[in-house]
């Protein structure tokens, strides 16, 4: 139980299941496959935007041009599959699009050394500005067939994307598990000038974690456009602050160092869960927003009073064993 509760992973996981558990007892259709990969399928969007924002708050940073970036890698998406271009080339124009939107952002915050909100919020500015002066202020409609065609696509009745996605979580938690340069974000998030002195390239990393979130941006402006086979103006816009919530939910730390992607994966589920749940139980729409500071806030202070009172135990455990052995010696 101990460890269960240790685990904000595990914890957020818990919560979810009970969520769904109190929403099928007004509602039983939340129970019904279709619905829960329903569920699975809407969070998409956030997880990977969630994926990329990690590595910015590993490193102790935070990126609020993610949602920005999405939206401005949708455009290009959409705007290039309109003027004919084969599939293909306009999937690699949008990750190019969410890479450099990430490589712009890392070069101001390791090389030019603005603050990353400061810098963040610039271009989050800039690429909403850049959407608009591409599409004149008009949605991308009468996209072709071929870029909404992997949404229908199933295996075992799950749609394409979510096992893409599930791909992607497992490929992420491998390589910040057992690749070596991987855990240099961790390092630098815990203690950057202790990172410098060990000899970790505090600067590339800055770099890589700024780079990475504007790919995994990219990867999410693809599943967005496809999934509803248009894109507006305000496409992925909030984005940016459900992702570091989701990182929040998920036990990813704001002070660096500390989290998991299947953190941020789960902590980005639950989020749209609460959303989904809302509408089974006939919420209006305008509590959504209330509901989710709600049930973040409520989670945070439960998760930081459970760690709290296990961290308590474990000391006063470790005082009793260190006053028994001095007994045993005297």
């Amino acid at each position: 139980m101990k460890k269960f509760l240790r685990s904000r992973e595990a914890l957020i996981t818990g919560l979810l299941i009970l969520l769904i558990l109190f929403t099928g007892l007004f509602n039983s259709n939340i129970f019904k496959f279709n619905s829960i990969t329903e569920i699975f399928n809407a969070s998409l969007t956030l997880v990977l935007i969630s994926l990329g924002e990690m590595f910015v708050i590993f490193t102790r940073g935070i990126d609020v041009s993610v949602g920005a970036t999405t939206g401005l890698a949708a455009v290009i998406l959409g705007t290039t599959l309109n003027l004919g271009w084969p599939i293909e080339w306009a999937i690699s124009a949008a990750i190019v699009t969410g890479i450099l939107a990430g490589m712009v952002n890392a070069v101001g915050i390791t090389f030019l050394r603005v603050p990353p909100i400061i810098m963040t919020l610039g271009t989050l500015g800039i690429y909403r500005g850049l959407m608009r002066i591409i599409t004149g202020g008009s949605w991308i409609e009468n996209l072709p067939q071929s870029i909404k065609e992997p949404n229908l696509w199933k295996f075992a009745g799950i749609p394409f994307y979510v096992w893409l996605t599930l791909l992607v979580i497992a490929i992420t938690a491998w390589i910040t598990l057992k690749y070596k340069p991987a855990r240099y974000f961790y390092a630098v998030g815990d203690n950057e000038q202790g990172a410098y002195i060990l000899g970790i390239p505090v600067r590339l990393t800055l770099f890589a974690a700024y780079t990475l979130a504007g790919f995994f941006a990219a990867l999410a402006a693809v599943v967005f456009t496809s999934q509803i086979g248009f894109v507006s103006m305000n496409a992925a816009d909030g984005f940016e602050l459900k992702a570091i919530a989701a990182n929040v939910l998920g036990g990813v730390s704001l002070t660096g160092g500390i989290g998991t992607p299947l953190g941020a994966a789960i902590g980005a589920l639950f989020m749209t869960a609460v959303h989904s749940m809302l509408i089974f139980l006939g919420v209006p729409g305008i509590w959504d927003n209330a509901f989710a500071g709600v049930i973040l806030l409520t989670v945070v202070y439960i998760d930081y009073h459970v760690r709290s009172a296990l961290e308590l135990q474990r000391r006063q455990a470790r005082i009793r064993g260190d006053a028994s052995l001095k007994g045993g010696e005297s």
